[in-house]
């Protein structure tokens, strides 16, 4: 019996199959270094060649242990790859199961992450650990079912979602090794000696080729009209309104999509900022975000109490509710402060800063919350700010952390240092010298940009980037407010950033005789806030373009009325034109773009076509490729290409079901077709010109074979409509083999 013959037991598995996954499956994951630091790609491949080995040892044994023996392996190494203790991690101990917590920190790091993302020890377990997995499935589809076609798409799906994500142009030169990695998968599949195998694995070349071609193209020409979400870069998987809330918001605000994240309705007058973070704590890495001690967000925060030394400070309490949450952040959005908050669901904590945190909590975020907030409008008169001391440790006391006043020497003495004194020089108190720092930030000597500190080299909050700022003076907001606050610290007046949102636009929609506000993603704002003694944190805002600026109090001794707050209307009912999102326009607060039924919806609309046609075209692909090769045989039968006509016989006969076998005869498939109604005449006839053409000392003349090839495929035809598309679409010739083994009687 020839090795051809020889039943599947007894034939040694090749390896170049196994090698051909691996190399599929590492290709496909390296686009993810464009979302992932590559921590984890080396114990990711590692684990990865031992599972695929692992799996190929089985088989070397049986077929069917491949699949138990690369489970063990990969189940050992899960194991070692799991940064804790394997029992009450793993395996549910006495002290609980770990497992699930440390899926959520994995999880959490992605959804609060900004790309490239460092990977921390739970992500890099779940990166490690799925990553194998993923290889033994290929293995199993690709060379257990034998469906090498099939397993590419996987791969194919993993390999453009980082794209999608975050679009790079280094993906394309990614794709050269991928495609070389799946035409290696897919030739794999075919092997075997005899002429006629030969010519079929020449043919199933070719259309791998094509396949290859087509999809590459069309990755490159779809993915870039295909909407990416708006802040992809929040994380690796973010939702479109996912957040960060560390001063890199660049990527966030030149992303931003015109998504509505919330609803908001108060009795205050006007619609308020929304915090959710503040930056107090700086140093040579950059601004931190606040953390400190945490208590129950249902325990409320501590009384709101001004230390009089401006004299008694009128303060009205106020209500706000907040609804429609569509944001998905470990952080609740709360008007400045606040004290109380009622209806949010348990595991929010409160911190000293009257923000609110899920803490360590996972499964707490802010999408889908409807609570209310109890806060007060802190009213100073301009005297009593004015009035307001420079701060030192007996004035402060533990009413701020001594953290808002720290500021490298190197600022304090440096450009910021100099101009800070300069733009001040003449101003009597810090309230009257925030006022002025404000104020030349607003002025027309700086301009609103989020692709200048880009061009120039500046996207960040440090020293250096403030510097460069002040000589280039084009930036966005984190620009303005990370100089104002180190200005503001330059001359001993204590200092945060916060990260939030603008006032939102009114809706037209009433409650309570209460105007409703919508609050945009791009309404993303971070913005500068100082402590006044006596008076509290006051909110100042020297981005250009944001509507009013704030803290400006009064003559009169009133705070800023709705008019001159930011982002409100003077009258709630007014046409939501009063605020400027930062990522549109710093003068602008809607454009024509941003309307419906606008170029912008156009865009999206054609891209999501253009994916619509991609996805038909894909489908449609098998059978475009089984029609160009039956066009291309034909052709050459035409011409009297025996081999080309026997490779479409053989062909009609895999997309009809009909078996075909390794060590038959071409007579014995032809007797096996006229049984299953293909006319006797016309089988005869190819039967016969293949055999004259293997045996037969002298070639037969031309002979125009396409006639009988089409009688006997039409013969073969199904009368079940569901049978006849399925066989259209999924033609079983591009991916079937030859059965080895006995052949069935004649």
């Amino acid at each position: 019996m020839s090795d051809d013959a020889q039943p599947p037991s007894r034939r040694r598995p090749r390896i170049a199959p196994t090698l051909a996954v691996f190399a599929a499956v590492v290709t496909a994951m390296l686009p993810l270094t464009t979302l992932l630091l590559p921590s984890w790609l080396t114990p990711a491949i590692l684990v990865t060649a031992a599972v695929l080995l692992a799996a190929y040892g089985g088989r070397l044994v049986r077929p069917g242990l491949a699949v138990v023996a690369g489970l063990l392996a990969w189940a050992v190494a899960t194991a070692l790859s799991y940064p804790g203790p394997v029992i009450g991690g793993l395996v549910p101990g006495p002290e609980g199961w770990g497992l699930p917590r440390f899926l959520g920190s994995a999880v959490d790091e992605v959804v609060n992450g900004i790309a490239p993302l460092a990977v921390q020890p739970p992500l890099a377990f779940v990166l490690i650990s799925a990553f194998a997995l993923f290889a033994l499935v290929i293995d199993q589809i690709a060379i257990a079912a034998r469906l090498p076609i099939l397993a590419v798409l996987p791969l194919a799906l993993l390999f453009i979602v980082p794209q999608l994500a975050v679009p790079r142009g280094d993906h394309v030169f990614l794709a050269i090794p991928f495609v070389v990695a799946c035409l290696a998968l897919i030739a794999s599949g075919t092997h075997g000696g005899s002429l006629a195998r030969r010519w079929q694995r020449g043919s199933a070349a070719g259309a791998t080729g094509a396949v290859a071609v087509l999809a590459t193209v069309a990755g490159l020409a779809i993915a870039p009209l295909v909407p990416v979400s708006p802040v992809a870069d929040a994380g690796m998987f973010a939702r479109p309104t996912s957040i960060d809330v560390s001063l890199d918001l660049g990527d966030d605000l030149r992303n931003a999509g015109g998504t509505e994240v919330m609803r908001v309705r108060t009795n205050g007058g006007y619609a308020p900022y929304l915090r959710l973070a503040t930056h107090t704590r700086f140093d040579e890495q950059g601004w931190h975000v606040d953390v400190g001690r945490r208590t129950p967000l249902a325990d409320g925060f501590p009384a709101l109490e001004p230390s009089g030394a401006v004299g008694e400070v009128e303060m009205t309490e106020t209500r706000t509710w907040i609804t429609d949450v569509e944001l998905d952040a470990a952080y609740l959005p709360l008007v400045p402060d606040a004290v109380a908050v009622s209806g949010a669901s348990d595991g929010w904590q409160a911190l000293e800063n009257r923000t609110a945190q899920s803490g360590t909590r996972v499964d707490v975020s802010s999408f889908g919350e409807e609570y209310g907030i109890d806060a007060y409008d802190v009213s100073p008169t301009r005297e009593q700010a004015e009035r307001s001391p420079w701060a030192d440790d007996a004035a402060l006391g533990e009413q701020v952390p001594t953290t808002a006043l720290e500021i490298p020497r190197s600022v304090t003495n440096g450009a910021i240092g100099r101009m800070a004194r300069e733009v001040t020089s003449g101003s009597g108190g810090p309230y009257e010298s925030l006022l002025a720092l404000q104020d030349w930030l607003r002025s027309d000597r700086f301009s609103y940009s989020l692709e200048t500190p880009v061009d120039d080299g500046f996207d960040g909050s440090d020293i250096a980037a403030v510097e460069q700022f002040l000589e280039v003076r084009e930036g966005y907001c984190v620009h303005f407010a990370a100089a104002f606050t180190m200005m503001a610290r330059s001359l001993d007046v204590p200092t945060r950033i916060a990260i939030g949102y603008l006032p939102g636009t009114p809706t037209g929609v009433r409650i309570d005789d209460q105007m409703v506000f919508s609050v945009d993603s791009g309404q993303l704002h971070a913005w500068p806030e100082a402590y006044l003694v006596g008076i509290g944190w006051t909110a100042f805002d020297p981005t250009p373009g944001v509507a009013s600026s704030q803290g400006v109090i009064a003559e009169e001794g009133a705070t800023a009325t709705p008019t001159d707050s930011p982002g409100a209307t003077a009258q709630p009912s007014d046409a939501p034109d009063a605020v400027a999102t930062p990522s549109t326009a710093p003068t602008d607060s809607a454009t024509e773009e941003d309307a419906p039924g606008s170029s912008t919806d156009s865009g999206a609309g054609s891209a999501w076509f253009a994916v619509a046609v991609a996805v038909g075209a894909l489908l449609l692909l098998p059978a475009l490729i089984r029609q160009t090769l039956r066009v291309r045989r034909l052709s050459a039968a035409r011409r009297g290409d025996v081999m080309r006509a026997w490779q479409e016989l053989r062909a009609i006969a895999f997309d009809a079901d009909v078996p075909v076998h390794e060590s038959e005869s071409p007579r014995a498939l032809g007797t096996r077709l006229v049984a299953r109604g293909a006319p006797d005449p016309d089988v005869e006839r190819l039967v016969s010109a293949v055999e004259h053409w293997s045996f037969a000392a002298r070639p037969a003349p031309d002979d125009d074979l396409t006639g009988p090839l089409r009688t006997v495929a039409r013969s073969l035809r199904s009368d079940a409509a569901p049978a006849r598309v399925r066989r259209f679409l999924l033609p079983r010739s591009l991916w079937a083999r030859a059965a080895s083994g006995d052949v069935p009687a004649s």
